[in-house]
Formats: structure tokens, sequence, C-alpha cells
């Protein structure tokens, strides 16, 4: 009895151990700043290369990178193992503001993952999935996200993603210039370990069970 619950719990975990996401390729990688121009349409497609060169990025576990361009289209998707974060700003001159989506659903306040020396974190949302509230024409910092996510005339956040697909849209609030915004996804948890704590469970089971057969 005790031998065939071993198995069970092996078999039962072998699914999620090899599993991969079957949903469509994802357009993001982690840590790597992306910057887009949009249309005035909702959901507006990107449009350019406008900033391939916007320089200054935060990135983990410090440090500063250079952008490049986001892929084309009107959603870009990651999938991650564990929970996230999606930071956006406001870049050149402040005046556009976005309300961002996942899976459809408005998206909801997290923390700046960006504490290191020098880092600017942005500023917090005030809701409804919005990037905080701009001051238009009010300020010109370029194409530094760093110097961007420190002015409060930009407008910027930090929003929270799940575990699993994101798939990520956005309107387009507001009008300076071609709309344009720089954004950047991390990994705020290392993956779950409860696949592999499972699997190892089954393994240690069935070489129990074969030692017993074998001194039997």
């Amino acid at each position: 009895m005790l031998k065939r619950l071993f198995v069970i719990a092996l078999l039962a975990a072998i699914p999620s151990f090899f599993a991969t996401p079957a949903a469509k390729a994802d357009s993001l990688v982690l840590n790597q700043w992306y910057s887009a121009a949009f249309g005035t349409d909702n959901p507006s497609p990107v449009y350019g290369p406008p900033y391939s060169d916007a320089t200054d990025g935060p990135v983990l576990p410090g440090g500063f990178a250079s952008s490049i361009n986001a892929p084309s289209g009107t959603s870009w998707t990651i999938t991650l193992a564990g929970s996230g974060t999606l930071t956006v700003t406001d870049l050149e001159a402040s005046g556009d503001q976005f309300q961002m989506y996942d899976n459809g659903v408005l998206m909801t306040a997290a923390a700046s993952p960006f504490t290191a020396a020098g880092q600017n974190p942005g500023q917090a949302s005030p809701g409804n999935g919005e990037s905080s509230a701009p001051c238009i024409g009010c300020s010109y910092e370029g194409e530094d996200i760093n110097a961007a996510l420190g002015d409060p005339n930009f407008s910027s956040a930090t929003f929270a993603l799940s575990s699993g697909v994101n798939d990520l849209t956005l309107n387009y609030i507001g009008s300076v210039g071609d709309g344009d915004m720089a954004f950047i996804t991390e990994s705020a948890a290392t993956p779950e370990p409860s696949s592999f704590v499972l699997f190892g469970f089954g393994l240690l089971g069935l070489l129990v069970a074969f030692r017993r057969k074998l001194l039997a």
C-alpha cells in the first residue's frame, strides 16, 4: 500500500515538473527596458522605432542600462514562475499617462523594485491601473529613464504581475509628442519549490520501496 502511494505521488509530480506554459510565445524578457511610442487609438499599436537609445534605465540588482525597442503590436507577453512587477514611465517630455491591463484586467499597484544606490523608484499609481498623473509640458528629461522616474511631473508607476502568463495591454491617456514610454518587467520571487519537493518525495518513496523489495 505504501509503495503504491509513493508511486502515485511520483507520477503526479512528473507532469508539473516538466510542464511548460501552453500560451503564446513570450515577447518580453526580464530585467530589460523597452521603449515605445503610440498613436491616439486604444489600444494603439507601437510604432517607431522611437527611442531605442533611451539610457539610464535602472536594473536589478543595481546599476543602469539602455532600452531596446518594444516588440510591435498592441500587447506584450511574459510568463513568470512566481510573482513580479511591471514598471512604466513617460519618456522625453512630461504629459503622457498610461492605463495598464494584464490579461484584460486593470493592474494593481506594487512597490518598485528599484531601491539600489542612485536608482529612482518612480511614482505611485493612483489606482484603476493608471500611472501617476502627469504635469503636461512641465518637464523635459530627454531620453533618460531614471531621470523621468525621479521627476514627479512625469507619469510613472509600478504594477503587480502574477505567476503564469501575463498578456499586457494599455490605454494611452493624454498626448504630448508621440505618446512615448519606457517599461520593464521584473521577477519579485524565486520559482515556487512545490513541484521539486513533490518530485523528490516521489523519488525517495520509490527508492525505499525498491530497497525493501531487494531485502525481502
